[in-house]
């Protein structure tokens, strides 16, 4: 089974966005900052998939993914923010980051966001 890392620090959107997770069939990780997060990858592993907001407390979302991407080159980033700040998605692009979803986020289009990029989609149309 897949695993999605879901960070926010929103309770409320760890908890709605895990449940679709789950229900897709993925196994959902959810923490609620950059730090949980990366301790989470050093007592885990790295997931099959991350989604990340930005504006959190302490270390940034394009922090944390910039410190993802030392040691997971390759591992599918997300961003799920209410920011889009043209810098900001440009500086995300620059770190390797698949997507970009403006909170808030309808639970189908995120769905198929994450479908899409874990490449399950493909599986349904071959």
């Amino acid at each position: 089974m897949k695993t999605v890392l879901l960070l926010d620090d929103a309770r409320s959107i760890r908890s709605v966005y895990a449940e679709v997770i789950r229900q897709a069939g993925f196994e959902a990780q959810t923490v609620a900052s950059a730090e949980e997060g990366l301790q989470y990858m050093v007592d885990h592993g790295i997931p099959d998939l991350i989604v990340t907001d930005i504006d959190m407390p302490g270390i940034s979302g394009l922090e944390f993914c910039s410190r993802v991407r030392q040691v997971a080159k390759h591992t599918p980033i997300i961003v799920m923010s209410a920011l889009a700040g043209k810098g900001l998605v440009t500086e995300a692009k620059l770190l390797g980051v698949q997507g970009w979803m403006l909170k808030p986020v309808q639970p189908e289009y995120f769905l198929n966001k994450l479908k899409s990029v874990l490449g399950e989609t493909q599986a349904l149309s071959s």
